[in-house]
């Protein structure tokens, strides 16, 4: 049998590679490596010659992965994952549970998460914990390129490839100030609350995905609505009497209980949804991951 070229790649060439894929450019590849830029391009034509194909390409000034650069990737994610599962493994054989929880959460989730990290560090002092956070869109993104192995959201896509486990309540609120109009009324519908200005989050927000699945689901346009940059900033602009809004019960609970909000009486509200814990179906978790699915679905 003819033997396989990958053989001549070393460990630090394939990190190199994945460093200029992810960052998109030589030089902050460098940066991040510790390394010259000539020395990391250097690096990235051995493996091309390797490879025998070109792994990037530019147009205009945006450095492109090329097909063959692709697939490269994937192998490459995937063989980094193996060797972090293999270590993991070993600490097991020897009685430990070690290595890290790399996981990546939609901003709403900052509302709780870190208690649940807190408990499950206890319980597991030798794990180190690697916590991204961003919308809905931007943590599925890093789930598909390999960067994180669990995502947590609170609306799993519909891909028959990820394998999804809720494991705590996530309520969705309408809420105003309570002094608005709105908040003196004693029951609404969903087309009465959205005459008044609605206040969302940008799109591949979870929150504004949800709010737009009702709204089509009611045949109810959002015609009055501003889009605001977070969670913090919808809190505040509601509060200040700038709009309403609909916002997870973990964002606001404190905000309700200080009565600087109201949950409103809209009918169909509040609208159920749960947190869930998102991964590949076909892919082998690592037993640090598997570690904390079991803690979250004990305790979330």
């Amino acid at each position: 049998m003819r033997p396989s070229f990958l053989h001549r790649l070393t460990l630090r060439q394939i990190e190199i590679f994945l460093a200029v894929c992810r960052l998109r450019n030589y030089s902050r590849a460098a940066d991040e490596l510790a390394l010259t830029q000539p020395a990391v391009s250097a690096q990235i034509r051995q493996v091309e010659q390797v490879v025998g194909e070109a792994l990037f390409d530019y147009i205009g000034k945006q450095l492109n992965i090329t097909p063959a650069g692709q697939l490269l990737e994937r192998a490459a994610r995937d063989l980094q994952q193996r060797l972090v599962s293999l270590e993991m493994e070993l600490a097991e054989l020897k009685g430990e549970v070690q290595g890290t929880l790399n996981i990546a959460a939609e901003s709403s989730a900052q509302y709780f998460l870190p208690k649940l990290l807190a408990t499950f560090s206890e319980r597991n002092p030798a794990i180190d914990i690697q916590l991204d956070v961003g919308n809905r869109a931007t943590i599925l993104k890093r789930l598909n390129e390999g960067r994180n192995e669990l995502v947590i959201t609170g609306a799993p896509p519909p891909d028959r490839n990820l394998q999804f486990t809720p494991f705590r309540d996530n309520p969705l609120l309408a809420v105003a100030n309570p002094n608005h109009p709105l908040a003196q009324r004693p029951n609404l519908t969903f087309f009465e609350f959205s005459q008044a200005r609605l206040l969302l989050r940008e799109p591949g927000s979870g929150t504004r995905l949800a709010t737009e699945e009702f709204a089509q689901e009611q045949a109810v346009k959002l015609s009055q609505t501003a889009r605001l940059g977070s969670l913090e900033a919808i809190k505040a602009g509601v509060i200040s009497g700038l709009g309403v809004s609909i916002l997870p019960l973990d964002t606001c609970r404190r905000e309700l209980e200080q009565k600087l909000l109201r949950s409103l009486p809209v009918s169909g509200f509040p609208l159920k949804r749960s947190w869930c814990v998102v991964h590949f179906r076909k892919r082998q978790l690592t037993p640090v991951s598997q570690r904390f699915v079991q803690h979250l679905t004990e305790t979330g």
